[in-house]
């Protein structure tokens, strides 16, 4: 096991997100799938009662780890509403 220097992020939802997100879910989880994919995204997901999602990140900095999630159709259409981003050593195998 190694220790990974990524970003944590957490996005949070607006207050009305489970009818703001519905027309751009599609475009989102394509958009994660691809983070995933590639081995941008460790791990993605959201809390159960929509307040937030999480995602750890491998970016160069936190600027960069930032500018994927200010990428994500959430964020461009205000489903998500405040972005944060902390440096964080994920366990990889």
């Amino acid at each position: 096991m190694r220790f990974e220097q990524t970003w944590l992020v957490t996005a949070t939802f607006a207050a009305d997100a489970a009818v703001r997100r519905e027309p751009h879910r599609a475009a989102h989880l394509a958009y994660v799938r691809h983070l995933l994919a590639d081995g941008t995204a460790l791990i993605a997901g959201a809390h159960a009662n929509l307040r937030a999602s999480v995602l750890v990140l491998r970016a160069a900095d936190a600027a960069a780890a930032r500018a994927l999630v200010e990428h994500d159709p959430y964020w461009r259409n205000g489903v998500w509403t405040a972005i944060d981003v902390v440096d964080y050593l994920a366990a990889t195998p």
